[in-house]
């Protein structure tokens, strides 16, 4: 079975926050195949101005990019003044011009028995957003008053319980989404190589989603795992116009953190495509050895 990955979302910034701890307690409950990452920058985010592009900052555009790799979403988040925070409805604002919350499966998990009001109109923003609210995931817990830190929240028979329930309902929901083969291909859309690698997976029926590094955003989480998985020799493109482009002193004395940060800030050193299919990272394409005809089988549209 495919690895679900999960965005985990606070929407308090307190220290103390009963959410954040909730969420880091999700994290080291999160079953066999399932990786739950708190996402820890929301309060990096500047105030929504909509004559700005996602792309424009680079805190929004990293947000968007997390929500984009991510499977699923999960968020905690806590109820002033009979409202949602400002902070999360901050976020959530500057992610409506985009369709990265589109289907996406969203599960969310409340601290407080008492914050009622709060639910009800981050699931209704939600909803409207087009998100796959799923309600067997969304659990409210009595953990405000309980004093427990989030080891002791794992530690508690009946919250244990109950979180583990919700995110083996939410793996479930999510892998009946997106079956486990559909692929996730990796690149610039405007590339030669990315293209020839697209028309291919098109002419074999190959389902797939396409992530674009200038418009969907690169992560250093994306690149390690990357990196994790491939030669980061070869990753790195020192064939690439943007390769001759960077100073002598770039280029020299490479180590795997150099290569790392190269990428990062400059995409286009990345060679093209990266191809995931839930089981394994192929990097390249060649039509010259029949695409990737020797690693993917052909499917037919009944199959």
């Amino acid at each position: 079975m495919p690895i679900v990955r999960i965005l985990a979302i606070s929407g308090s910034l307190r220290a103390a926050s009963l959410n954040s701890t909730l969420l880091r307690a999700v994290a080291g409950l999160a079953p066999a195949g399932m990786r739950v990452e708190l996402f820890t920058e929301l309060g990096n985010l500047p105030l929504f101005n909509p004559d700005l592009e996602i792309t424009d900052l680079a805190p929004v555009a990293r947000f968007h990019a997390r929500l984009a790799e991510a499977d699923g979403v999960v968020i905690a988040s806590p109820e002033y003044a009979h409202g949602v925070t400002g902070v999360i409805k901050n976020a959530l604002d500057w992610m409506v011009g985009s369709e990265v919350f589109v289907n996406k499966p969203v599960a969310l998990f409340n601290a407080s028995p008492r914050a009622t009001i709060a639910q009800a109109s981050l699931k209704e923003t939600l909803t409207v957003m087009s998100a796959r609210v799923v309600a067997t995931a969304s659990i409210t817990l009595p953990i405000i008053g309980s004093n427990l830190n989030e080891s002791g929240i794992a530690a508690h028979p009946a919250l244990s319980t109950s979180i583990r329930e919700a995110l083996t309902a939410f793996r479930m929901e999510i892998i009946d989404l997106h079956p486990p083969k559909t692929y996730t291909l990796y690149g610039i859309k405007n590339c030669d190589t990315v293209k020839k690698a697209r028309s291919w997976l098109d002419q074999n029926n190959i389902a797939y989603r396409f992530h674009d590094f200038r418009s969907d955003g690169l992560t250093p989480e994306l690149l390690q795992r990357f990196a994790e998985h491939l030669d980061w020799s070869k990753l790195l493109n020192r064939s690439s116009t943007s390769w001759r482009q960077l100073s002598t002193e770039q280029q020299s004395d490479l180590s795997l953190e150099k290569a790392l940060q190269l990428m990062l800030t400059t995409p286009t050193l990345i060679k093209r495509p990266v191809l995931d299919t839930g089981d394994q990272l192929i990097l390249g394409f060649s039509v010259k050895d029949g695409g990737y005809a020797a690693i993917l089988p052909p499917k037919t549209d009944n199959q």
